[in-house]
């Protein structure tokens, strides 16, 4: 039997995040607490009884996990807000694709592609030229 104070709160802890049942992520071990838990966990453990190998190689691979999955949703993110940035969106813009759009000059033609660029969202427009999304006044199928 290990004498280490930590051991039992740590295995506890993790083993909760991953059953399922503990779905409160205020609740969950982030990677820097994890990290302090486990060399402490390192630090006090008997050096008479060492922790046992299987139970250290699964606590690094739920650390990895938690690490690839803090960086998943970093990266999901940063997707979700380079589509839904500004005013407009570049998803909804894409919806006009194929449609008839009337501009404020009174030109119309089919949208055949969406640009972002440094000045917000454009429109190819079809023998009408690239239309800022702010100058569309009508839209038609």
């Amino acid at each position: 039997m290990s004498v280490n104070p930590l051991s039992g709160a740590l295995s506890t802890t993790t083993g909760g995040s991953t059953g399922g049942a503990n779905t409160d992520p205020a609740s969950q071990l982030g990677e820097s607490a994890f990290l302090t838990l486990l060399a402490a966990e390192l630090q006090y453990q008997n050096p008479l009884q060492p922790m046992d190998n299987t139970q250290f190689v699964a606590e690094l691979a739920q650390f990895s996990q938690l690490s690839a999955v803090t960086q998943q949703t970093s990266t999901l993110n940063q997707i979700l807000s380079a589509l839904t940035g500004g005013g407009n969106s570049l998803v909804q813009a894409s919806q006009l694709i194929g449609k008839t759009v009337t501009t404020q000059s009174g030109q119309s033609g089919q949208v055949t592609a969406v640009n972002s660029g440094s000045q917000g969202l454009s429109l190819d427009v079809q023998g009408v030229g690239t239309v800022s999304v702010s100058d569309i006044t009508g839209v038609s199928s």
